[in-house]
């Protein structure tokens, strides 16, 4: 054993010695000493030609005597690194965690005792590792397209899973998940794995996923509502979810693809699904459901109502349009299309008798009293009806002088509805103002809560049975999604509605007794906001003190004020003091101290009076607890709580008053407005009644309301005396009653501040903005707008960039759209202490929203445009004369009182359009170019958007 070290040792000094000789024989070039390539000192090899990240190799070193030291590199890097792998000082090579770019790497040695010997190298491509699926989730599913999540390990970038031997869509996630989209469009299993992409592209193992059968389900959207007028179409997008196989079959009432007598209906390629109503309304019931059926899994299927509707009659002409006043009655030969039996000739607006002949004729006895122009009209009735425009005639002799001119019949009905048409200034200005007011006043209400009702429960998927309670719950009291045909109810009724006095006023006061559908919890309850806006109608010709207490007792105003629910209170909370405080900052009393003129009292420094303190509020929120949804026979915590166990078709919580729950009312004592309720009062209707007492007999309540209700109908800026005289009338009507709201209607707008037209035109303080939603149904009510469908889809035009910048039940606070002190700061109004309400929505982006909005509405016709549009029969019959054209938009929407360089300007505009000869379309579309040219710049000008 000791020689060993010895033979190293000589070992060692010979391969000096031979080095030495070698040099030496290079230097004298003496080549028969021969010791070999220094390059065989430093080669090196790899047993694998490639290598996966991660992976390691040793490197074998073939040098000629063993023991020499080697130095190794990998892409130049002593030892490498993490990027491009790492190499031992033995030659064990671990590759990157991720495969480098390029992705081979050249991995160099250089003896250390030789460094100026040549190294040696080798070359490693690199490649992806081998994925490794541990999970699929979910681990099975319905046929149809599903997301999954794919877990396991050596994911990379670009992997892709694979799917019955097809790339699908791909998410990369992380290393050890990928997400996928499936689609499986029948039951089976099928093979699923991952392949990581190249260099070295490589397929996890195989695992097996069951597709069981699809849970297919179907929804129709109806966009565009569900009514269709006869002989229309009507289209539905469908979605068909849970397969891939989306085709379906359609019924119509039972019957495939249906018939001429229901309706058809076809799937389209692109999903939706087209019904052809028929051409007469079925009966006995005009509702066709539409079953549609999932071919992939015909046990899946819904149902979609349609409501079918009469068409819109089209009135081209009348036989004679020359007659003398009766009687005798003349008889009339009237000529169009869409007439169907049943149908009625209005004269002047009112029905006469009519004999039905076809579709395309209708006889009527027409017995007119006064000479001068005679309105004819045909109405369609129910289901759907609808009114077809003007067409003037002439009565002979010398014309009655009206009791008021047409001029100020026209400009007070701007005033007193939603929009004048020409056969309502004819019959008022004939009968006058009180007659008129008698009239309206006698009219029994329209009412909007049992149409959205209907509409829901038509709409309803799936229909719910008349005792589900949970289904109708979800359908009545839980349905965001139903607020559309609370809108679509609204603009049938103001324009369309005859008791438009009534609407106009309840309009008025929804603005002032607000609740919103802007709330969630209101806008849930669809059918609970029609029903409370039915309420102001209701209400509108009452009395103020009974009006005040459906407000406050309304669940609506419960749910948006917090009246509803409102407890007693604790040691550690107070009860809800909002609408305590509404109640009479907004409704009632206002904040300051008014004289009967409207104007604020003063204390001795000239500073305004409040009306109420803090304490007043608090003192009456302990009134107004103790109230909360109304389930007949039913006070419990249960009912107390719960707005959902009592509805079905026409009854239901949203619909009744709220109840008093005792248990939860207030006994402490209850100070507010110089009034004390004595503490242990338990009876929350017996303190409702006191509080209400006191409102109602607050002296400011007088001015406070006539001010603000003669702000919503005639002026912005009315006189102290015009308040005073109105307020008059609200303290006593005359026999000693206060609050008799017919009575102060009466004084609004018969108040000689209202009527005196000459005075009012040269005053420029009289008058205000009109709203732009009052603008778009004046349009409608003037020119007889009629709903293409028959459901009056408009919706919410609430955008103020393409819309009208309000929508009714929709104001985003209590203050509603604007407030009644607006003032526009900046302006001659503001210099001129007026105000300016409506001016609080007016901007930039609002008038262009209302000028866009109006464009299209008045270019709207039968097939294009909003489902509201108007055929203009009376002004295409006068659009060949410029002047007559004119002079009929003047009066319909400006009461005559066009001022005459607007009025030459739109002459002017009108008469650049040319009227062809010859093609008979080419001359239809040249007068009603002329037509809508007229109003759209009437209704844009200033002078039409400020009403005086």
């Amino acid at each position: 054993m000791p020689a060993r070290p010895e033979r190293h040792f000589v070992f060692r000094h010979l391969l000096d010695l031979l080095a030495s000789l070698g040099a030496a024989a290079l230097m004298t070039g003496c080549a028969s000493i021969t010791i070999g390539n220094g390059s065989s000192f430093t080669a090196i090899s790899v047993s694998v030609s490639e290598l996966r990240v991660n992976q390691t190799t040793q490197l074998a070193t073939h040098t000629q005597f063993d023991g020499t030291a080697l130095t190794f590199y990998v892409n130049g890097i002593q030892g490498g690194n993490a990027q491009v792998g790492t190499i031992s000082g033995t030659g064990l090579y671990t590759a990157p965690a991720i495969v480098p770019i390029p992705n081979s790497v050249t991995i160099t040695s250089v003896a250390s005792a030789h460094p100026d010997f040549p190294p040696g190298s080798v070359s490693l491509p690199i490649w992806n590792p081998i994925p490794v699926i541990t999970s699929v989730n979910p681990s099975g599913f319905s046929e149809g397209t599903t997301q999954v999540a794919v877990t396991g390990s050596q994911f990379v970038y670009g992997a892709q899973v694979m799917w019955n031997g097809k790339a699908v869509e791909t998410t990369y996630v992380s290393s050890t998940q990928l997400a996928a989209i499936i689609p499986a469009p029948n039951p089976g299993t099928y093979p699923l794995l991952v392949s990581n992409p190249d260099p070295g592209s490589a397929n996890s193992k195989t695992l097996s996923v069951l597709v069981a059968p699809g849970k297919v389900k179907l929804l129709v959207q109806p966009y565009n509502g569900t009514d269709v007028r006869v002989s229309n179409t009507l289209n539905l997008p469908l979605t068909v979810t849970g397969t891939n196989n989306t085709g379906v079959t359609i019924q119509v009432n039972g019957i495939g693809g249906g018939n001429t007598v229901v309706g058809t209906a076809v799937s389209n390629s692109d999903g939706s699904i087209t019904y052809h109503a028929p051409a007469v309304v079925p009966s006995p019931n005009n509702v066709v459901t539409l079953t549609i059926t999932s071919v992939d899994n015909p046990a899946v299927s819904i149902n979609q109502n349609i409501s079918v509707l009469n068409p819109i009659p089209i009135l081209t002409s009348a036989s004679p349009m020359t007659m003398n006043p009766g009687p005798p009655a003349t008889t009339v030969v009237l000529t169009g299309k869409d007439f169907i039996n049943g149908a009625q000739v209005l004269m002047n607006g009112v029905a006469v008798a009519t004999t039905f002949g076809s579709g395309t004729q209708l006889t009527a006895s027409v017995s007119p009293t006064e000479p001068g122009n005679l309105d004819l009209q045909v109405l369609n009735p129910s289901p759907g009806p609808a009114t077809s425009a003007d067409l003037i005639a002439t009565v002979n002799g010398t014309p009655p002088v009206p009791i008021i001119s047409p001029e100020d019949a026209s400009r007070f009905l701007d005033e007193a509805t939603f929009g004048a048409s020409d056969a309502d200034i004819h019959h008022l200005s004939l009968i006058g103002y009180q007659s008129w007011l008698d009239e309206q006043f006698a009219l029994p209400q329209t009412t909007m809560e049992p149409g959205v009702e209907q509409a829901l429960i038509v709409n309803a998927q799936p229909s719910c049975a008349s005792g589900d309670v949970k289904c109708n719950s979800m359908l009545f009291e839980q349905n965001s999604q139903g607020q559309q045909y609370v809108e679509d109810a609204f603009w049938q009724q103001s324009l369309t509605a005859p008791d438009q006095l009534r609407q106009r006023v309840a309009y008025s006061l929804h603005e002032m007794l607000v609740i919103s559908m802007a709330s969630t919890d209101v806008q849930n309850m669809p059918r609970g906001a029609a029903q409370y806006y039915d309420l102001l109608a209701a209400d509108s010709f009452g009395n103020f003190r009974q009006l005040l207490e459906d407000v406050t007792l309304n669940p609506m105003m419960g749910e948006w004020l917090a009246v509803l629910g409102n407890d007693k209170g604790s040691a550690n909370t107070d009860p809800d003091e909002n609408y305590a405080r509404e109640v009479m900052q907004l409704f009632t009393i206002g904040l300051y101290q008014l004289n009967d003129d409207g104007s604020q009292k003063l204390d001795g420094v000239g500073q305004p009076i409040p009306t109420y303190s803090n304490a007043d509020v608090q003192g009456l929120a302990k009134v107004f607890t103790g109230f909360s949804w109304n389930v007949p026979g039913d006070t419990s915590d249960n009912a107390w709580s719960n707005c959902c166990i009592y509805v079905g078709p026409g009854h239901g919580e949203d619909l009744l008053q709220m109840q008093s729950y005792p248990t939860h009312h207030s006994t402490t004592e209850k100070d507010f407005l110089g009034v004390t309720i004595p503490q242990g009062s338990s009876n929350p209707t017996g303190d409702l009644k006191i509080a209400l007492d006191t409102l109602f007999n607050h002296p400011n309540l007088p001015a406070f309301f006539s001010r603000q209700m003669i702000q919503h109908l005639v002026t912005s800026s009315p006189s102290p005396a015009y308040v005073s005289r109105v307020a008059a009338v609200f303290k006593d009507n005359g026999q000693g009653v206060r609050g008799d709201l017919k009575a102060v209607i009466t004084a609004i707008l018969l108040d000689p501040e209202a009527r005196d037209t000459a005075t009012d035109i040269g005053n420029p303080k009289f008058g205000k903005v009109r709203e732009a939603l009052l603008r778009y149904t004046h349009w409608g009510r003037a020119f007889t707008a009629q709903s293409r469908t028959g459901g009056y889809w408009i919706g919410s035009t609430e955008d103020p960039i393409w819309g009208l910048g309000q929508m009714t039940l929709r104001s985003p606070t209590v203050f509603n759209w604007f407030a009644p002190g607006y003032v526009p700061p900046g302006t001659s109004i503001e210099q001129a202490g007026m105000v300016a309400p409506e001016m609080q929505m007016t901007n930039v982006t609002s008038v262009v929203g209302y000028l866009n909005f109006l464009q299209t509405a008045i270019a709207s016709d039968a097939t294009n445009g909003f489902d509201i549009f108007s055929n203009y029969g009376a002004e295409m019959n006068l659009a060949a004369n410029a002047g007559a054209l004119v002079d009929r938009v003047n009066l319909l929407l400006m009461a005559g009182e066009m001022n005459s360089n607007l009025y030459n300007q739109i002459l002017s505009a009108v008469n650049s359009i040319p009227i062809p000869s010859g093609d008979q379309n080419a001359i239809n579309a040249a007068l009603v170019a002329r037509v809508r040219t007229a109003i759209f710049l009437t209704m844009a000008s200033p002078s039409y958007c400020a009403q005086f």
